[in-house]
């Protein structure tokens, strides 16, 4: 992901907490609501992905996935489409540690470091996709720099049969995020693959064409156009 794609992401994290955790009165005609305290927000934030809430919502939308994958007739070419930060992998003990934000040379030495986790729910659809023989890619906006620091934190989090794993190329680098995962999709097409899904907690990873089913897991912490 390029830091000023990140960067972007930072400020739209910061209207997550102050827009969207809004605490409505309906009685003041000058002040029709409450905006909540950053502190205390950010403090909502934390126990909806500690209290167990993230792995019940993503549970939901895995179940509902998988029974839709089960309708499909599948061919030696099938393949769904996996995004990596917050979908495969993720970064949430990171971002806590720094209080919530983004700061560019500390992402990337995160990054260097292969230390993401793998999303619970998320291991447990890929463990079911492996089972039935479907193959699995995944299309990250990480650039080239920590592919392999990617490759490596993927298998080491059992994510270890995937054909490819693509990044972005330094050409690739201002492309919005949404164009560069449908340009993916469409190469992987191209080249004879049949994908019947793609996964991501963004709707940049699940828009623009070639998505087959779009499995949207929740995503608080930051969004991508």
């Amino acid at each position: 992901m390029k830091s000023a794609e990140r960067r972007t992401i930072h400020v739209k994290f910061l209207l997550i907490f102050a827009l969207a955790l809004l605490i409505f009165t309906g009685c003041s005609t000058q002040s029709p609501f409450i905006l909540e305290n950053l502190d205390t927000a950010k403090k909502l934030v934390q126990n909806y992905y500690e209290s167990g809430q993230f792995d019940n919502e993503c549970k939901e939308v895995i179940d509902d996935a998988i029974a839709k994958i089960e309708q499909l007739t599948i061919d030696d070419k099938s393949v769904v489409v996996f995004d990596v930060d917050e979908t495969a992998l993720s970064n949430y003990r990171h971002t806590k540690e720094i209080g919530f934000g983004f700061v560019s040379s500390l992402w990337h030495q995160w990054m260097l470091k292969a230390d993401g986790t793998a999303i619970p729910q998320t291991k447990r659809f890929y463990d079911w996709l492996i089972s039935k023989n479907i193959r699995v890619i995944f299309v990250t906006g990480r650039y080239q720099e920590v592919k392999e620091a990617t490759r490596k934190n993927l298998i080491n989090q059992g994510f270890v049969k995937f054909d490819t794993l693509i990044v972005r190329k330094p050409s690739e680098q201002k492309i919005p995020a949404a164009e560069y995962k449908a340009q993916k999709r469409d190469e992987l097409t191209k080249e004879g693959y049949n994908i019947i899904a793609s996964i991501g907690d963004q709707w940049s990873d699940l828009v623009g064409g070639n998505a087959g089913i779009k499995i949207k897991l929740p995503n608080y912490l930051y969004l991508i156009d």
